[in-house]
């Protein structure tokens, strides 16, 4: 099943969001592929269509500090 989600920079600060999804290589030693990367840069940036969850794809949400 595809589920659908939506990540929101929900945050007035200077730090970012970087969404990355990936898709499991399936496969012991090899690593898994990066499929969509995306930054929220401002406060109520969200993200697009492209960020979905199947039972091959995960989400990594991580935060940036400001110039990175």
């Amino acid at each position: 099943m595809t589920k659908k989600v939506r990540i929101e920079n929900a945050d007035t600060s200077d730090f970012r969001v970087v969404v990355r999804v990936y898709e499991k290589s399936g496969v012991e030693g090899v690593p898994d592929s990066l499929v969509h990367e995306e930054m929220l840069r401002h406060p109520c940036d969200m993200t697009d269509d492209s960020v979905y969850l199947t039972d091959s794809r995960y989400i990594v949400i991580s935060e940036l500090p400001p110039g990175s």
